[in-house]
C-alpha cells in the first residue's frame, strides 16, 4: 500500500510537470568592445572634484529633504520586511493553544438516559501546541525566498541610483545656476554699452554730424539688448527655483553665491570599459535584479502544479476538571500529513504562470531598455564633452583678442587719440565674448556631471 502511494504521486508530480516547461531566456546584451573616447571613469566622491566649496552643503540638504530619495527607502524598508516574511515560510509554524469548553445537556431531549452516572455539565479545559509544516519538495517556497532576495537587493541598488542622480542633478542645477548669474551680468554689461552707443549717435544725430539712419539700427540693438537681460534673469530665476524645489528651500529663500573669480575645476572623467559599465551603474544591477526575481517567480508559479505535502501536528493536555491539566492520563498527541495533488481550479495556476511569464517578459525587455540608455547616455556626453572642449577653446582665445582690443581702446582714449565710440564698441564686444565663453564653460561642467553620473559615478 506504501508503495502504491508512492508511485501514484510520483507519476502525478511527472504529469504535472511534464506540461510546463521554463519560458526561453532572452539574449544578454552585449556591450561594445570600447566607447568613443578612452579614459578612467568617474570614481567615487566625484563631485570633489569639481572643488566647488558649496556643492556638499547643497547636497546634504537635498539628501535630507528629497521625496524621491523618501520614496525609494521606503520601498527597500518594504522589500527587506518581505525577505523576512518569504524566509519564514520555509520554517514550520508553531502556535500555542489553550481553552475552555463548559457545557450542559438538556434531559429533555429524550437521548440521555437519567440515572446512569452521566454528568449533565462538563468543563474540559485544553492546554498545547500545534505545528504545521510544508515540506518544500519541488522549490516552490525557495523560488519566492530567491525572488525576495533578489528583490531586496534591487531596491537597494534602486536607493543607490537615486542618491546618484540626486546629485548629478543638485551639481547640474548648480553649475546651470552659476552660469546664469554670469549671463545676466553680461547681458546688463552688453545694454549698457548699446543704450551709451545709441546715446553717442542721437548726440550724432542732434549736431547734425550723422544721418538718422544709425540711430534707428542703434535704438533697435538697445531694445533687443534689454529683452536679451530680461530673458537671462528669467532663466536665472528658473534656474533658482529649480535648485530650491532639489534642496528642499523655501521659495525666495537666499542661495549661496560663488566668487566672481572662482570656476569650477574641469575634472577629466572618462568612460572606462563598457563591461565595467554593467556593474557600476546602479540602474544596471537594478534591471538585472528585478530580472532574475521574475525567472525565480517563474519557478515557483512552475512548482505549484506539483503535489503538495503538509505534517500537521498537536499535543498537550485535555482535562475534566482543569485542575488535573499536567497529569499524564491528561496528555494527548496528534501527527497529520497530508498530501494536496491539484487537480482542477479553474485554470488558476495556469493563469498565474502567464502572469509570471508576463512579467518576466517585461523584465527581460526593461533589462535590455536601461542597457542600451546607458551606453547611449555615455556616448552622449562624451559627444557633448568633446564639442565642448573645442569650443571652449576657441571661446577663450576669441576672449583674450577682444580683451586686448579693449585695453588697446582704453589706452588710445586716454591718450586723446580714440573717441568714445571706439571703447563703446570694444566694451559691448568684450561683454558679448564673456557671455559666450561663461556659456560654454558651464555646459562643458555640466556636461561631466553627466558622464559621471551615466558610468554610475
Amino acid at each position: 500500500m506504501r508503495l502504491a502511494s508512492k508511485s501514484l504521486l510520483g507519476a502525478a508530480a511527472l504529469l504535472a510537470g511534464c506540461a510546463h516547461e521554463p519560458a526561453p531566456r532572452p539574449a544578454t546584451p552585449v556591450p561594445p568592445a570600447a566607447f568613443s573616447v578612452a579614459g578612467a571613469a568617474a570614481p567615487a566622491g566625484w563631485l570633489d572634484a569639481f572643488q566647488d566649496p558649496a556643492l556638499p552643503a547643497l547636497l546634504a540638504r537635498a539628501r535630507a529633504g528629497s521625496p524621491d530619495l523618501a520614496i525609494v527607502r521606503a520601498r527597500q524598508r518594504e522589500a527587506d520586511a518581505l525577505l523576512v516574511a518569504a524566509g519564514g515560510a520555509l520554517q514550520p509554524m508553531l502556535s500555542a493553544q489553550a481553552g475552555l469548553e463548559a457545557s450542559r445537556i438538556s434531559l429533555e431531549t429524550g437521548r440521555v438516559p437519567v440515572g446512569v452516572g452521566i454528568p449533565r455539565r462538563t468543563d474540559v479545559a485544553g492546554l498545547g501546541v500545534k505545528a504545521s509544516w510544508e515540506l518544500d519538495f519541488w522549490g516552490r517556497k525557495a523560488a519566492t525566498v530567491t525572488a525576495a532576495e533578489n528583490d531586496a537587493k534591487a531596491s537597494a541598488a534602486a536607493v543607490a541610483q537615486a542618491e546618484l542622480a540626486l546629485g548629478a542633478e543638485v551639481a547640474r542645477v548648480w553649475f546651470a545656476v552659476r552660469g546664469a548669474r554670469e549671463q545676466v551680468a553680461c547681458l546688463e554689461a552688453e545694454f549698457a554699452a548699446r543704450f551709451r552707443e545709441m546715446e553717442i549717435i542721437q548726440l550724432g544725430v542732434a549736431g547734425g554730424i550723422l544721418p538718422t539712419d544709425p540711430l534707428s539700427s542703434a535704438r533697435l540693438a538697445a531694445a533687443q539688448a534689454k529683452v536679451d537681460e530680461g530673458l537671462g534673469r528669467r532663466r536665472l530665476a528658473a534656474a533658482e527655483n529649480a535648485l530650491r524645489a532639489l534642496i528642499g528651500a523655501a521659495p525666495g529663500e537666499t542661495l549661496p553665491v560663488a566668487r566672481a573669480e572662482s570656476v569650477a575645476v574641469m575634472p577629466a572623467f572618462g568612460a572606462g570599459l563598457p563591461s565595467e559599465l554593467l556593474q557600476r551603474r546602479p540602474d544596471v544591477r537594478a534591471a538585472a535584479l528585478r530580472f532574475d526575481a521574475a525567472v525565480a517567480r517563474e519557478g515557483a508559479a512552475l512548482a505549484d502544479f506539483y503535489p503538495s505535502v503538509t505534517l500537521n501536528g498537536q499535543a498537550g493536555w485535555q482535562a475534566d476538571p482543569a485542575a488535573r491539566i499536567g497529569r499524564g492520563s491528561s496528555a494527548f498527541w496528534g501527527l497529520a500529513p497530508t498530501i494536496d495533488l491539484p487537480l482542477f481550479d479553474g485554470s488558476r495556476r495556469e493563469a498565474n504562470l502567464e502572469v509570471t511569464r508576463a512579467r518576466l517578459a517585461g523584465s527581460a525587455a526593461e533589462w535590455q531598455k536601461v542597457v542600451l540608455n546607458a551606453f547611449r547616455e555615455v556616448e552622449d556626453a562624451l559627444a557633448d564633452l568633446r564639442e565642448l572642449a573645442l569650443q571652449e577653446k576657441l571661446t577663450q582665445q576669441v576672449y583674450g583678442a577682444v580683451q586686448d582690443r579693449l585695453k588697446n581702446a582704453e589706452a588710445r582714449q586716454r591718450a586723446g587719440v580714440a573717441a568714445e565710440a571706439e571703447v563703446v564698441v570694444a566694451r559691448r564686444d568684450e561683454a558679448l565674448a564673456r557671455r559666450t565663453l561663461s556659456l560654454v564653460v558651464w555646459e562643458r561642467r555640466q556636461a561631466a556631471v553627466r558622464l559621471a553620473a551615466a558610468t554610475g559615478g
